[in-house]
């Protein structure tokens, strides 16, 4: 079979209508230039082009081959291409994971740099908990996941993403609606929706830790997984919670968001997650550009 640099000397023969400026243009000795149309004539067992003294014209197989052969070396010329821009990561896939609560400040600014900056890598998006989703990284259904800690350091490469405080979520009918800023007081002896130990464990040690700090004790109405729940039950009455202020971005007309005065607190985390293992070249171009979006600190 014929090799991609026959047709390059077949091509510039062809358009040159000269063997010797045809060997000029692509840098080479005549010789090598005739030698290399032979060979292409052998494997495709036709004579291109009819040679003359001092020109030379394509055959009428010649003639028909030539948009062809332009065409084929086009395609390899792409798929070459395309396989440079996969290695640097520009193109390709990425299976990226999140939590529900990425998806209100984190994934917009991602999503939005990824198609201006790499146009042609592909981001798959699946939705899950922290615990969902460190079972899908060592699947291999994920390449990247957005989730808060407790991290197997031990099974995983993490990188630092976002950090936020917590606010107080109250129903607007409820008396702490009315004040400037709440106080962990505020929630002693109250109804309060509270992070389950089993699917949110790491929001819920958080918020224990504060209030056994703050000698607070909250009357636990309801232990849920989710922040949309959460702030479903505080929008029905059920009790006010402490939620990510990302949050704040979930519109919800009978829920009235506060500031709590706190002495420091752990912040709330989120990481980039990924297995060291995984092969995936546009997963460093992924990390480097969600690291670009959100390099300065966004702690609010």
């Amino acid at each position: 079979m014929f090799q991609l640099v026959q047709l390059s000397c077949f091509i510039a023969a062809a358009e040159e209508k000269h063997f010797g400026r045809a060997a000029e243009r692509l840098n080479m000795a005549q010789p090598t230039l005739s030698r290399q149309i032979q060979m292409l004539e052998q494997a495709l067992k036709v004579s291109l082009f009819e040679r003359a003294n001092r020109s030379v014209r394509l055959t009428v197989s010649g003639r028909i081959f030539l948009p062809e052969a332009k065409r084929i070396l086009g395609l390899a010329e792409s798929a070459a291409n395309l396989a440079r821009r996969a290695w640097r990561g520009e193109y390709g896939t990425i299976r990226l994971g999140f939590t529900a609560t990425a998806a209100y400040s984190l994934l917009p600014p991602i999503l939005s740099r990824a198609a201006a900056d790499l146009p042609e890598l592909r981001i798959s998006l699946k939705e899950g908990t922290t615990t969902a989703q460190k079972a899908a990284l060592l699947a291999d259904e994920l390449d990247v996941a957005i989730l808060r800690p407790s991290i197997d350091r031990g099974l995983f490469c993490e990188r630092l993403l976002h950090q936020e405080r917590y606010i107080a979520a109250v129903h607007i009918d409820d008396p702490r609606a009315q004040k400037e800023v709440l106080t962990p007081q505020d929630f002693h002896q109250q109804p309060f929706i509270m992070y389950s130990a089993d699917g949110a464990g790491y929001s819920h040690s958080l918020l224990t830790a504060l209030f056994n700090r703050e000698h607070v004790v909250p009357i636990f109405t309801h232990y849920l997984d989710q922040n949309a729940s959460i702030l479903a039950f505080v929008a029905a009455g059920m009790g006010a919670a402490l939620l990510p202020y990302s949050m704040t971005f979930v519109s919800c007309p009978s829920v009235v968001f506060k500031e709590v005065s706190v002495a420091p607190t752990e912040p709330l985390e989120l990481y980039m997650v990924w297995r060291p293992s995984n092969d995936n070249p546009a997963v460093p171009a992924f990390l480097a550009l969600c690291e670009s979006v959100f390099q300065a600190s966004n702690a609010v």
